[in-house]
């Protein structure tokens, strides 16, 4: 009996090991800004929900799809899962190949903000510490309502990988609003400061 028990702890274990290896990048199937892996339960997205795009949707994914096609061995690494014991948990991802990045991309295109890229876990302290700005009361919300059983995020790479991550995700966001990419150029300035937008360098994290 206790042998069994072993064993079933242990194919528990593994499958949840498994949940948090990576995967091929082609294996994702996107519908709009988000993504599925058949067989799977599990929603996937490459940035944080409820902040705007600095191009149209079209564009946006062409930029996906051109970076797809040139890193056709790309892989999906998983980065933070929201609503574990939900019906459809939420998980954070990263495209990567090598040290190509995709999420990087996206911001040093001025796609979207690098605030857009934290992972759950930091993107929740995140929203603590702006409490106030006019964002926040939406973001929260879809927090909310991505996680009805109100079970924290948890991060699935170690701290050192994430922080590697942030110092190049400030990289990527200083470069697009230098050149005044996308959601930094001036066509969207009004939008930025009404929904209260900061530079990723700029949030107390």
């Amino acid at each position: 009996m206790f042998k069994s028990a072993v064993c079933v702890l242990l194919a528990m274990f593994c499958s949840i090991g498994f949940a948090q290896e990576a995967f091929p990048f082609n294996e994702l199937v996107f519908q709009g800004t988000s993504a599925y892996r058949p067989g799977t339960n599990h929603e996937y997205f490459l940035f944080n929900q409820g902040f705007p795009q600095g191009v149209r949707p079209d564009e946006e994914a062409a930029v996906i799809a051109e970076w797809k096609i040139q890193h056709p061995g790309a892989k999906v690494v998983p980065v933070s899962i929201l609503g574990e014991k939900s019906r459809m948990p939420i998980v954070y991802v990263w495209a990567v190949d090598g040290e190509a990045n995709l999420n990087l991309v996206l911001v040093r295109n001025g796609v979207y903000p690098g605030i857009a890229m934290l992972d759950g876990t930091h993107f929740s302290r995140v929203l603590q510490s702006s409490k106030g700005a006019p964002h926040v009361e939406v973001l929260e919300a879809q927090e909310r309502l991505g996680n009805p059983t109100q079970v924290p995020s948890r991060r699935l790479v170690s701290d050192p990988r994430y922080e590697d991550f942030l110092k190049r995700l400030i990289a990527a966001e200083t470069t697009a609003r230098a050149e005044l990419k996308g959601i930094w150029s001036d066509k969207f300035k009004r939008q930025r400061i009404r929904m209260g937008i900061t530079p990723l360098s700029e949030v107390q994290r």
